[in-house]
């Protein structure tokens, strides 16, 4: 049998997931915690079969255990946890669990399938379900947001984005109403959000294309000022030159040469390559004789330059001539 430390049984319970549960697995994980177990996962020695399994059905009984704990309340955990430290850690782990519950007290909502979750919501107020939204996970929100009526959304999004601080006594009470009615789920660590224009970008960016565009639209009419700005956010002149070969061809022909040239002003060589390597001879040379003959230019203008540059492919985009991908795209053979 061949013997494997904690994180190797760990990138190995992995390797048996399907692409999108890892993906949501790593979603939740630090960058740290993610480069530390794809090593591990890179690294793994071959192994039969047997060996495997057994590894995931030990994975499944610690597992249940856990669900047991956080079912069980804290004494529970307070008693598994001095079985397994002793009472001199356990009492300190404690210590430091019980702090983080009660200042993030909406995160357990996480794990609770979308669908599910917006049985439990579709009567409550819009303004409570931004609450409730801008407190979780930016992927998770997204699965979330799709499961609503398309006017709801909008709804949802506005007060989200437009959503002050809020007081933590409320988020707790909310907390506490929710759990009350989803009673076999607990709490994890995590801080109450306040929403605001990130939320809804991160939001929107984990969502699919088609509710994107109806959210933003529906935004549009309630407030244009504040749909625009979530746009911004969302797509900026970096994303431009990080567009496939394909799409960026497509988007140049419809951008002024001398516009894209400011926009370059200051940028890294990799982004001009990008640019020019996907341009006419003729016309990389004139960008490049423009940016060579470009003396020092306010900020102002070169960022108003990007913001041009911007505007044009998103409504590239928006006309359905190019595409952006997602995260979350698959491809279809």
């Amino acid at each position: 049998m061949t013997l494997l430390t904690m994180p190797q049984r760990a990138a190995l319970v992995l390797a048996q997931l399907d692409d999108d549960r890892v993906q949501r697995v790593l979603a939740s994980m630090s960058e740290v915690e993610v480069v530390a177990i794809t090593a591990e996962m890179a690294s793994l020695p071959v192994m039969r079969a047997e060996e495997v399994e057994k590894v995931v059905a030990e994975f499944e009984d610690e597992a249940g255990a856990l669900v047991q704990v956080r079912q069980g309340g804290i004494e529970l955990a307070r008693r598994w946890l001095r079985d397994r430290l002793g009472a001199s850690r356990a009492a300190e782990v404690l210590s430091e669990l019980q702090p983080l519950t009660q200042e993030r007290p909406l995160v357990f909502l996480n794990r609770i399938e979308p669908q599910q979750l917006v049985v439990f919501l579709n009567d409550e107020h819009p303004q409570l379900v931004a609450l409730v939204l801008a407190n979780l996970h930016a992927d998770h929100a997204a699965r979330v947001i799709e499961e609503f009526e398309e006017g709801t959304r909008v709804d949802i999004t506005h007060r989200m984005a437009t959503m002050g601080p809020v007081v933590p006594e409320i988020v707790e009470k909310v907390a506490d109403e929710l759990e009350s009615r989803l009673s076999t789920l607990a709490r994890s660590g995590g801080g109450p959000e306040s929403g605001g224009v990130s939320s809804v970008v991160a939001l929107l960016s984990n969502t699919d294309r088609t509710t994107e565009r109806q959210i933003l639209s529906g935004l549009d009419e309630v407030d244009a000022e504040l749909a625009e700005r979530v746009r911004s956010e969302m797509f900026v002149f970096d994303d431009v030159v990080a567009l496939d070969d394909a799409s960026l061809q497509i988007a140049l022909r419809s951008v002024s040469m001398k516009e894209m040239a400011l926009a370059l002003k200051g940028k890294p060589q990799n982004l001009v390559e990008k640019v020019t390597g996907n341009v006419s001879s003729r016309a990389a040379d004139d960008l490049l004789e423009d940016l060579a003959a470009m003396g020092p230019q306010r900020l102002s203008a070169v960022e108003a330059a990007e913001s041009a540059v911007v505007k044009t492919v998103r409504e590239l985009v928006d006309s359905g001539d190019i595409t952006i991908g997602r995260g979350n795209d698959e491809l279809v053979g």
